[in-house]
């Protein structure tokens, strides 16, 4: 089996959106979005009017606060289901429609209002940097989501220093709105988990199906720093701005003084420059790291993809990209097909003229398949001598064509011409494999066309079979596979 890259979110970006007009499925979406952003913007409005903010939950004889926060329970499942975006549009309006309905100043509520996108944010990010699969289908994905879900809002709840100071409250009012802030949110998160795991299989499948291009996986280092420094500006600018109010709310004479009798309010400005500075570097370092970390992990990653000697892909890199273009050629009403070659005695050429001359043929025959294939197609190393050609939008029909035309490429002439040595003639054994039926399983197209292969080389070596013909291939099916 082979290991996938990535599990975490894809998203779509919200420019999709510009093809409503001439696509029926993209008016589908539109409505989704619409509806649960409405919900999202309903609910915000009737926490405000009931008051659900840091409501007294005692139990044990110990009191905490608890704040629902009802637009938690739609603009998540649009974040990890749509895109960040997508969700974070929502819980903003949500979010600056409660701050205004709760007597808020509107321009302070725009402020606070960044708070719950900040939230969608992290939440987002943290599943994609953890890859934590949307439909949360392990244990250990709970697990970590869970772990992101308390993350989040606790992060987001430093804009309760801008709630309680624009409300007025006490020191024990404001700590019960910031408990119920963290709590609240994170059992809200929680409570999405059923919905996740049994609700979103078939919701994403269906939205696939409405989008006319594949969603994007695994933001690249430009989208992470984008991501990492839009969440560093809003925490910045929340905690600065709360820092500010409680400030100016503190009601001192100018001629306070401190124990040693010193003038009192200088210090506090020290003190409150010094906590603003502090806050700053450990927001920066963070973001640093954070880029830093993506940066080598996307430099990693590039290099797992590839195989070092040919630059064709490497085999670990098949799943993901096979199942991005099966979408891809779904969408177009294609199918998809495979082409799975070896090298014909190609241990013979190692043994007699050595690994180096070995190394120059895999290269040359590399570059003469690239050649004769399309623009499109895209080659895997999948071990030692042995390829396969993965052949988007492309009917079987269409593998067996394209496998003759490389085998002839590659048998023409000879592969490898050195000064002083007699050329190196090469030829391939080529299987074809594909499909016009989705999902497409890429372990039983490559088994089909590996068995295509064999029989290719059964029959003589340099020549084609396709995999329609493996039924009929009674002639020593059992015996072990040629060199």
């Amino acid at each position: 089996m082979i290991s996938r890259f990535y599990r975490g979110p894809a998203w779509w970006p919200l420019g999709r959106l510009r093809t409503v007009p001439g696509s029926a499925g993209m008016r589908r979406v539109l409505v989704f979005w619409l509806s649960l952003s409405t919900l999202a913007i309903t609910s915000a409005l009737l926490e405000a009017k009931f008051d659900w903010s840091g409501m007294p939950i005692s139990a044990g004889g110990l009191t905490v606060g608890l704040t629902i926060y009802p637009p938690v329970l739609f603009t998540v499942p649009l974040a990890l289901w749509l895109g960040p975006v997508w969700g974070a549009l929502p819980a903003y309006f949500a979010t600056l429609a409660s701050a205004v309905s709760s007597g808020m100043p509107i321009a302070t509520s725009a402020l606070f209002a960044l708070s719950t996108p900040l939230e969608i944010l992290i939440l987002w990010g943290s599943m994609v940097t953890l890859d934590i699969h949307p439909d949360l289908e392990r244990w250990g994905d709970v697990r970590r989501y869970l772990l992101v879900g308390l993350i989040a809002p606790t992060a987001s709840s430093l804009a309760a220093l801008i709630w309680n100071n624009v409300h007025q409250l006490d020191l024990i009012e404001g700590q019960r709105i910031w408990q119920g802030w963290v709590l609240g949110d994170f059992l809200l998160i929680g409570a999405l988990i059923p919905i996740f795991r049994w609700g979103g299989p078939p919701i994403r499948h269906w939205l696939d199906h409405l989008f006319e291009e594949p969603p994007q996986r695994e933001p690249n280092y430009r989208r992470s720093m984008i991501v990492v420094a839009t969440i560093i500006v809003i925490m910045v600018v929340i905690v600065l701005q709360g820092m500010a109010m409680i400030a100016d709310s503190v009601n001192l004479s100018p001629d306070a003084v401190t124990t040693r009798g010193e003038p009192l309010l200088p210090h506090l400005k020290v003190v409150g420059l010094f906590l603003g500075l502090l806050f700053t570097v450990m927001v920066v370092t963070t973001g640093t790291f954070t880029a830093t970390l993506a940066r080598v992990s996307e430099r990693h990653r590039s290099v797992a993809l590839r195989d070092t000697l040919t630059g064709s892909y490497s085999r670990q890199a098949f799943t993901d990209i096979f199942q991005r273009e099966a979408d891809r050629s779904r969408r177009l009403r294609r199918g998809i097909s495979l082409i799975y070659f070896d090298i014909d005695r190609f241990k013979p050429i190692n043994d007699q003229h050595g690994h180096e001359t070995g190394d120059k043929v895999l290269q040359q025959v590399v570059r003469r398949v690239r050649i004769a294939s399309r623009d499109h197609d895209l080659l895997f190393r999948f071990g030692g001598e042995e390829f396969v050609l993965l052949m988007p939008h492309s009917d079987p029909a269409d593998a067996l064509a394209l496998a003759e035309r490389v085998r002839i490429a590659v048998a023409a002439e000879a592969i490898l011409h050195e000064r002083g040595r007699q050329p190196i003639w090469t030829t391939l054994s080529l299987g074809t494999a594909g499909t016009t039926h989705y999902p497409a399983n890429p372990e039983a197209l490559i088994r089909q066309a590996d068995a295509a292969c064999y029989l290719a080389k059964h029959r003589g070596r340099n020549r084609v079979a396709g995999g329609a013909e493996l039924d009929d291939a009674g002639d020593g099916s059992e015996a072990s596979m040629p060199a």
